[in-house]
């Protein structure tokens, strides 16, 4: 099977090494990305210490876009804020009977994906398949060209007989891959995770740190009331989070560290190299995916009535960031009190 990863960087790239093992892949990344994968290979390493290292001339290594030509599978993993633009470079290189799958942060991905692709594919009819799909992990750079899971949990992506090759493809290359008929509980359920993921970029912390400290689980709580509530509005009902319902997290979250701590040890492994993608983001002095997690609730919040005052907040501090740090280099952080205060708990 021929699988183009697009925007390869720790997800595409971790992915990418495990798929190369039992199919022709192709890297389409940053040059930094690929220059570092050109010189020393790619390692891909597991939780548990297990790694896959894939020689440089085992990958076909690209900067552009058109290096998807000719793939059937083509992975987007690039940030949410690029996704129009993306669709737009691809659908030139695509056929009909490409299969595009969203591995991204955010609720819409596969949607504006299929509308960036209208240009190049007018009918719906005769456009490439658009999928979306959840990567439970979270991935870090450890070095040039190594990349460590850090969190557990595999991906899950929609059920589509099309889909099927790929997800025997990427199980026989080690990669835990589930089906599911409705995405929506699945993405819901995600984006409820991913609002930590401005409280961590903001904490300046690595992930299990700023667990370990109840201020910043109140502010992650409160942003997690706030899209329960209007996932309900939706009737959509978020997937379960291991063996907890994802109402419970707010009161789990507010719960002592010890028993936080217990809690969360049955669902969610964390290495202490773990952060955030946005915590990278703004350490790399890029625009963040904020628009597509808080600011997600915050615009559903608007249209179901429902007030979401700390997802509005966090929006307003981690774009006062992304302006710091692009002009600066450097950004604010805040300690768990502090950021407490910032948003009015």
């Amino acid at each position: 099977m021929r699988i183009a990863v697009v925007g390869a960087g720790s997800i595409g790239c971790y992915i990418g090494a495990h798929l190369a093992s039992v199919a022709d892949v192709t890297l389409v990344g940053r040059a930094r990305v690929v220059d570092a994968i050109c010189e020393q290979g790619l390692t891909a390493t597991t939780m548990r210490g297990t790694a896959w290292h894939v020689p440089a001339d085992r990958l076909h290594l690209d900067t552009e876009v058109s290096a998807v030509s000719g793939a059937e599978v083509v992975l987007v993993t690039t940030k949410t804020v690029t996704n129009h633009d993306i669709a737009a470079q691809i659908g030139p290189y695509l056929t009909t009977d490409t299969v595009v799958i969203s591995l991204q942060n955010g609720v819409r991905n596969a949607q504006v994906l299929d509308e960036g692709l209208q240009r190049a594919f007018p009918s719906r009819a005769s456009r490439p398949l658009v999928l979306s799909a959840v990567v439970h992990h979270n991935v870090v750079a450890t070095d040039d060209a190594v990349y460590l899971a850090t969190t557990s949990g595999g991906i899950t992506v929609k059920d589509h007989p099309r889909v099927d090759p790929f997800v025997r493809t990427a199980r026989r290359g080690g990669l835990s891959v589930a089906v599911e008929p409705d995405m929506r509980p699945v993405l819901m359920n995600k984006l409820l995770l991913n609002l930590n993921n401005a409280v961590n970029a903001l904490s300046g912390r690595p992930l299990r740190d700023e667990l370990r400290d109840p201020d910043y689980r109140r502010v992650l709580a409160a942003c997690q009331a706030e899209a329960l509530a209007v996932s309900k509005a939706a009737g959509v009902t978020p997937s379960r989070m291991g063996p907890l319902p994802a109402a419970l997290m707010p009161a789990v979250l507010r719960s002592p560290t010890p028993v936080f701590a217990g809690l969360a040890r049955t669902s969610l492994a964390v290495t202490p190299q773990a952060r955030s993608s946005m915590a990278d983001d703004l350490g790399r002095h890029r625009r963040t995916e904020i628009d597509e997690l808080q600011g997600m609730v915050v615009a559903l919040g608007e249209r179901y009535g429902i007030a979401t005052p700390v997802s509005e907040r966090l929006v307003e501090l981690v774009v006062a960031a992304e302006g710091q740090s692009i002009s600066d280099g450097v950004h604010r952080t805040y300690t768990g009190g502090e950021l407490r205060a910032a948003v009015g708990l």
